[in-house]
């Protein structure tokens, strides 16, 4: 199997699990302001970004990692994740 399509499995399955992490949130949200009034950040971004990171460094070590709140990691391997978690708001 070829290294693009091993990437595009492991990020599917990884999309998978911070979906079901997010499809089972809490009825209300605590929020965090970043930058202003409207830049929020819900513990279902921190922790649907936690979840990809942990995932991602586990199958790939080396990767570098560039995370919405805050998950920065530099890599050797060449190839560098964006990570933007999706919470619904």
């Amino acid at each position: 199997m070829s290294d693009g399509k091993q990437i595009l499995e492991l990020a599917l399955a990884i999309a998978h699990k911070a979906g079901e992490l997010l499809m089972d949130r809490p009825a209300s949200w605590n929020l965090t302001f970043k930058t202003t009034a409207i830049d929020i950040a819900t513990q279902m971004d921190h922790a649907s970004e936690k979840l990809i990171v942990e995932a991602i460094l586990s199958a790939r070590p080396d990767d570098g990692i560039i995370g919405e709140e805050g998950a920065d990691r530099e890599g050797t391997s060449g190839l560098t994740w964006v990570i933007d978690p999706i919470d619904g708001t």
